[in-house]
């Protein structure tokens, strides 16, 4: 078994404004290191409470770290409360169809 913890903030840039988002990281994995190519059952594959990490000889430990960072990391990153780029000056909207619908009717 292998137990892997890592904590710490990373900065990272939120997807709506592009500001940075400061992301409370907390990482706590219990891994089963297998010998590569063992045979699992089934059961063994399904349950949700266990994780396997087939290993040959050497464990890139640094690799390993890093992989378990990137899965604990959120697909797109935002402030709770944030809005477009340039949407709180953009005032009042303007629709893109305005214009045809002024041509609407009009002959060629």
């Amino acid at each position: 078994m292998l137990h892997l913890e890592v904590s710490g903030v990373i900065p990272l840039a939120c997807q709506r404004c592009l500001n940075a988002v400061p992301h409370e990281l907390d990482v706590d994995s219990l891994l089963e290191l297998v010998p590569e190519g063992a045979d699992l059952s089934q059961d063994e594959l399904e349950d949700d409470t266990r994780d396997f990490l087939p290993v040959a000889r050497e464990l890139d430990v640094v690799e390993l770290v890093e992989d378990e960072i990137l899965l604990a990391l959120p697909v797109a990153p935002r402030h709770e409360k944030c809005g477009l780029p340039g949407a709180a000056d953009a005032g009042e909207r303007v629709h893109p169809f305005a214009t045809l619908a002024g041509l609407k009717g009009k002959p060629n």
